[in-house]
């Protein structure tokens, strides 16, 4: 008989599974594989991840349960609050680099994943609105506000992690224990470091931006009047091309709210 560990490490669980999914294929991979792999049971499988496709995205529940426990627990800016909230998941993503490679190649494999990457990116889409919603001023812009933020700061989040994920997955790979796969890797964790900073300030300049618009809606309505100078809405939803750049993205951001 097998002993396998009481309590094992989701997070090794779900990094050998990845990795096996893609050296091995999804297709044909089964549970009993998957289980081995992670070093549990095939009950245990079942109960702590329910399906093959589940442990993919498994990580991502975990995340956002800490995303929902730091919002809700916040006392600052809102704005701000779900910036911090997008860099937490962006730091999840790159401290477990191998991971999000892994996975970022498996759905390159597998399309019928990607429906389901979709689904995850609304879970924190609407994690980040409901917060906006239940923490901003009260204001007829305070819905359009949340949804356009919230979709913005995921918007702009994913474009520089899949910048990322695409220029770790097409550069040269160095594996082992010896000098220069070490030097391989301190390489990527500084990329990382350096790329958190750069999202930050993007983020961050995302928020003023918002901030700034609402301040002058809040001036107009003061004054009586409903919309911006020039009789346009203080506050425009942009609807974003998932594949656009972080450039595009943002410009597209402050032209719409220019």
């Amino acid at each position: 008989m097998v002993n396998y560990p009481a309590n094992p490490d989701p997070a090794l669980a779900v990094a050998a599974a990845i990795d096996l999914l893609v050296r091995q294929g999804y297709d044909a991979t089964s549970v009993d594989d998957l289980a081995d792999a992670a070093g549990i049971s095939r009950s245990t499988f079942f109960r702590k991840f329910g399906s093959k496709e589940d442990i993919v995205f498994a990580d991502h529940d975990r995340i956002l349960g800490r995303v929902q426990e730091s919002l809700s627990g916040t006392t600052a800016d809102p704005l701000r609050a779900v910036v911090d909230a997008a860099l937490l998941v962006f730091g999840h993503h790159v401290g477990n680099w191998r991971t999000s490679l892994a996975r970022y190649e498996l759905l390159h494999q597998v399309p019928a994943l990607r429906d389901r990457e979709l689904v995850m990116t609304h879970r924190y889409q609407r994690a980040f609105r409901n917060h906006l919603l239940s923490a901003l001023p009260e204001g007829e812009s305070r819905e359009v506000t949340a949804v356009a933020f919230a979709a913005s700061v995921v918007a702009v989040h994913n474009s520089v992690l899949r910048q990322w994920l695409r220029a770790v997955s097409a550069g040269e790979h160095v594996t082992g224990a010896g000098d220069e796969a070490r030097a391989w890797r301190d390489a990527r964790e500084a990329e990382a470091e350096e790329l958190a900073a750069r999202l930050g300030n993007e983020l961050g300049a995302l928020a003023d931006t918002f901030a700034r618009v609402s301040t002058g809606e809040a001036g107009s309505d003061a004054a009586g009047a409903a919309s911006a100078p020039g009789g346009r809405p203080a506050v425009v939803v942009a609807v974003l091309d998932p594949a656009a750049g972080t450039e595009r993205i943002l410009q597209a951001v402050r032209d719409a709210l220019a």
